[in-house]
C-alpha cells in the first residue's frame, strides 16, 4: 500500500502521479497573435516505469483555426532532470503526421520575457509543415529520467523544467509562443475523491528556478 500511495498521489490530490497533465500559458510582453489558442494545447506526462517517462504535446482539434506547432523547446536547468533524451518523437506514441528531430541552438521567441533558457528543441523535419504538430495531432517523446517520477513532476511545478511551443501559420503569417503552466490540470471530482481516500504524500522541495520579472 505504501508504494501505491507514493506513486498515486500528487499535489494534495489534484493529479495522479503516474499521469499528470499541464496546460500552456501565454507569454506577456510580446506577440498576442496566438494568445487565444494557448488553451488548445496540453503537456501530458506519464510514468512508464523503469526510469522512463512519456511526454506528449497534444494539440486539440480546432477546425476553424489555422496554425501548427513548428518547434517544441525544452528548458532543462542543471542538474538535468533527464539521463537520456530521444533524437526524434516516438512513432508509437504519436498521433498524425508529426515528424520532429532534436537539435540545439536558437531561442524560444519571447522566451526571454519569462527567463526561458534553451537546452534543446524538437523541430519539424524539413521540408513540410505537415511534420509539425497540426490540430488534433499529438507528438510523443520518451525520456530517460534522472530521478523518480515525483521529482520530475516537482521540477515541472517549480519551473525548473519547462516546455515551450512556437506556433506558426497564424493569421497574416504571424507566429507566437507559449510555455507550460506550473499548475497541473485538476482531475474531475470523482478522481479527486478517490485519491483523497487513499491519502497524500508531498514531494521533496526542489530548487526553484529564478524567473525573470
Amino acid at each position: 500500500m505504501a508504494g501505491l500511495l507514493g506513486a498515486g498521489v500528487l499535489l494534495g490530490g489534484s493529479q495522479q502521479a503516474n499521469a499528470v497533465t499541464f496546460g500552456f500559458d501565454t507569454i506577456a510582453g510580446g506577440s498576442t497573435a496566438g494568445d487565444a489558442y494557448a488553451s488548445n494545447f496540453t503537456l501530458d506526462v506519464t510514468d512508464l516505469g523503469a526510469g522512463k517517462a512519456l511526454f506528449q504535446i497534444v494539440s486539440a482539434a480546432a477546425p476553424a483555426m489555422n496554425y501548427f506547432i513548428r518547434t517544441v523547446f525544452v528548458d532543462d536547468s542543471s542538474p538535468s532532470d533527464f539521463s537520456g533524451v530521444p533524437q526524434t518523437n516516438d512513432a508509437a506514441e504519436t498521433v498524425g503526421t508529426v515528424n520532429m528531430i532534436r537539435s540545439k541552438g536558437g531561442t524560444l521567441p519571447q522566451g526571454s520575457n519569462v527567463g526561458f533558457t534553451l537546452t534543446f528543441k524538437y523541430n519539424r523535419l524539413w521540408p513540410g509543415d505537415f511534420n509539425g504538430i497540426q490540430q488534433a495531432e499529438t507528438a510523443g517523446f520518451i525520456f530517460d529520467i534522472a530521478g523518480d517520477f515525483g521529482s520530475l513532476i516537482s521540477a515541472l511545478t517549480s519551473g525548473e523544467l519547462r516546455f515551450g511551443l512556437h506556433l506558426q501559420g497564424l493569421s497574416g503569417g504571424a507566429s507566437d509562443s507559449c510555455v507550460n503552466s506550473v499548475t497541473p490540470v485538476p482531475l474531475p471530482a470523482a478522481g479527486i475523491l478517490l485519491i483523497g481516500a487513499l491519502g497524500g504524500l508531498g514531494f521533496a522541495p526542489r530548487r526553484r528556478k529564478r524567473m525573470a520579472a
